[in-house]
């Protein structure tokens, strides 16, 4: 069974391509220049100095999550794409639940109108509140915003734009890159 779940990463990369900004948008990503390594398409190295903090905990260093598999969202309460894509995110999780990836789904909004969002919809997702403002080393062009960083802290997925997380090319993708 685990034979199955590593297929290589090009292949994994040429499957999840589609959810990977388009060449031109990523080329406006200016801050974002993709190039090859081990197979898998690296967008940049992860800035560990960007601070969040847990709805309800203290502020913490992205430091912290350094060495594991990152699935990081950025998102707000007032952004449709980013409420439409939460559900396919949750999914994902919940189809990734036996792995190490962590989920930091981060809210670029005041803590009071993330709440009053939550009391309207009910995620199973760790909701973080962003204290400083991403680094320019993710690329942030707008919202909705994922990124997965390897344990070496490589950008290996960048995706500016609403898109369905759980799907079985991504879960394969993530498996792939969260594999020792």
């Amino acid at each position: 069974m685990r034979t199955a779940r590593r297929a290589t990463a090009g292949t994994l990369a040429a499957a999840c391509a589609w959810i990977v900004a388009s060449p031109e948008a990523t080329a406006q990503a200016a801050a974002i220049q993709p190039s090859a390594s081990d197979g898998l398409t690296v967008y940049g190295e992860a800035d560990y100095t960007w601070t969040v903090r847990p709805l309800d905990g203290d502020p913490l260093s992205l430091e912290g999550f350094r060495g594991e598999v990152l699935f990081i969202n950025l998102w707000a309460s007032w952004c449709l794409p980013c409420i439409r894509e939460m559900g396919s995110i949750e999914r994902l999780q919940e189809r990734l639940v036996d792995t190490d990836v962590r989920f930091l789904v981060v809210a670029a909004d005041d803590e009071r109108a993330v709440r009053r969002h939550l009391r309207r919809y009910s995620y199973d997702l760790p909701i973080y509140l962003e204290i400083d403002r991403i680094p320019a080393a993710f690329g942030l062009r707008g919202l909705p915003s994922s990124w997965i960083v390897d344990r070496r802290g490589r950008i290996v997925l960048f995706r500016h734009g609403e898109a369905v997380w759980d799907t079985d090319e991504v879960e394969r993708f993530v498996r792939a890159v969260a594999s020792p």
